[in-house]
């Protein structure tokens, strides 16, 4: 008897212990309020005699990504500023490209302006170098994976989709392609709609007249 009270004891151990160790996907606030810095060092050029590095650091909106083969490269977004644009610092100087066509057409072609020269290199490298190299869960903030992931995704959000982040509203859906608007917002629409269709009525409905 006392063999199976110290099993059944073992097994509710055993399982809230497994509950307590899953980790659940990081939220967008929680993503976009983060602070940290990540950084990965891969073998580069030259049988791997040079050593290619990659780096992100976030400060709240700003994201700073440092990517280094032969000579280093450098972007600087800011995820919560207009208008949608990415500040470059290479060997040639610091270059501001700013957003003036979707990245993407309707055809599936690409543009090629500097803009989205610009987005598409760094998207490549944030996959290349980050993304598919770098250790831990996905989707926790406090793994070299989580914080590529969470950056990647903001940065998709901003620079291709143009939304226009704050950290004082709702924070829109990361997890999902295309421009979002905050969770908020359909609901304002319908109390407006049917505030409207309510005026609608009392207006178009005949009155009653006592007898």
């Amino acid at each position: 008897m006392a063999y199976i009270k110290f099993s059944l004891l073992f097994l509710i151990l055993t399982f809230q212990l497994s509950s307590w160790a899953q980790v659940t996907r990081f939220s967008p606030k929680a993503c976009l309020d983060s602070n940290y810095k990540m950084t990965m060092v891969h073998k580069g050029p030259l049988f791997g005699l040079l050593k290619q590095e990659f780096v992100i650091e976030k400060k709240n909106c700003i994201v700073h990504v440092l990517h280094r083969k032969y000579l280093p490269k450098e972007w600087f977004i800011d995820v919560c500023r207009e208008p949608v644009h990415i500040k470059v610092t290479s060997a040639t100087g610091v270059d501001v490209a700013k957003k003036d066509n979707e990245c993407i057409h309707k055809d599936k072609s690409k543009d090629t302006g500097n803009f989205c020269s610009q987005y598409f290199a760094l998207m490549d490298v944030i996959q290349d170098d980050g993304l598919i190299f770098a250790e831990g869960d996905r989707d926790n903030l406090s793994s070299d994976h989580g914080k590529t992931y969470c950056s990647y995704l903001l940065l998709k959000k901003y620079l291709n989709n143009s939304v226009i982040f704050s950290r004082y509203t709702e924070v829109p859906d990361i997890f999902q392609d295309g421009p979002q608007t905050p969770a908020i917002t359909p609901k304002i629409e319908e109390i407006k709609k049917g505030d409207e269709e309510a005026n609608s009525t009392s207006l178009t409905s005949p009155k009653k007249t006592k007898l």
